[in-house]
């Protein structure tokens, strides 16, 4: 082989390794790009997987909120129940014995025969209403003395009595001493007792102040219908 032969197949040589020195270059940066893109991937996938985690956090924190809301409502709701614990009136709304206290007072005083007590009835229940005619009677050891009080004619209206709220009866009862023994038959009384207009259940108030008459057909307490407050 001539020289001029040598030398180009050593040329073509030298060519063949500078092409695949450059090659192998070539690959080892596209193969540092791959993973540079494979790196970037997945930082962006653990961004939004950690989004996505935060999410489900603050979902999770409201339905507590609401839940802790809750046992509050029940609270006021069981508050509104023992508030109910107070006597009811009845079903028409109308003021009930049971929600009712019952005092005599001195009135206007007495005078030409008579006296002029008060009987007070006080709510101490709910609002209720109330109107009309209390019944009345003297008694004495638990049984009623005589007749029953006789209706005298006066304004009657319905009254709404709140909680602690008033209303009064005026009453004449004339002095047993006053009337004829025959006609009397003159008995101490211990006790007033009263109904409460449309009820059938009475109140009893202790009092030794008045003498009734046994003698059943000889009238002697007179009532008046119930104003609003106590009459002083």
């Amino acid at each position: 082989m001539g020289k001029a032969e040598k030398s180009k197949n050593s040329r073509t040589t030298r060519s063949s390794r500078a092409m695949v020195h450059h090659s192998g270059r070539g690959f080892r940066a596209f193969a540092a790009i791959v993973t540079t893109l494979a790196i970037g991937w997945a930082l962006v996938g653990c961004g939004s997987s950690e989004s996505a985690d935060s999410t489900a956090t603050s979902g999770e924190g409201n339905p507590s909120t609401t839940a802790s809301s809750s046992p509050d409502s029940d609270s006021s709701s069981a508050s509104g129940t023992s508030s109910t614990s107070s006597p009811a009136t009845t079903a028409d709304g109308t003021c009930a014995t049971s929600q009712l206290t019952a005092t005599v007072s001195t009135g206007s005083g007495g005078g030409a025969g008579s006296l002029y007590p008060y009987i007070v009835l006080t709510n101490h229940g709910s609002a209720c209403a109330i109107g009309g005619y209390p019944g009345v009677s003297l008694a004495a050891s638990g049984k009623q003395i005589g007749a029953a009080a006789v209706r005298e004619s006066g304004s009657s209206t319905t009254l709404t009595l709140q909680r602690g709220q008033s209303a009064y009866s005026a009453l004449q009862i004339t002095q047993a001493a006053n009337l004829s023994e025959s006609a009397c038959k003159p008995t101490q009384a211990d006790s007033v007792v009263i109904y409460p207009p449309n009820q059938k259940t009475s109140i009893s108030v202790a009092n030794k102040d008045f003498t009734g008459c046994a003698n059943a057909g000889t009238a002697i307490v007179r009532v008046k219908p119930l104003q609003a407050g106590t009459g002083q």
